[in-house]
């Protein structure tokens, strides 16, 4: 019986060991995707950013093509979402 005991409480190492080396893989791939993602969304921030500099740029130098454009999107903008 006490080996019954022993075989027991060897199978529940085993499976306490599995679960704890589970846990850690998931938590160094959830940890890794974490940090994709944190990288991804400062880049996006960093291109909407320049987006916007850019767009300011632009209107420094060609405030009227820049005032037409604006007139035009809202324009079509208007067109797309009348009732009619």
């Amino acid at each position: 019986m006490a080996s019954t005991k022993q075989a027991q409480d060897t199978g529940i190492d085993r499976m306490s060991q599995t679960a704890h080396d589970t846990i850690d893989r998931a938590s160094q791939a959830a940890s890794s995707a974490y940090e994709r993602v944190s990288a991804k969304g400062e880049e996006f921030m960093q291109m909407h950013e320049d987006w916007i500099d850019a767009a300011r740029e632009y209107v420094r130098e060609k405030p009227l093509q820049a005032l037409g454009i604006a007139v035009a999107a809202g324009y079509l903008l208007h067109m797309i979402t009348r009732r009619g």
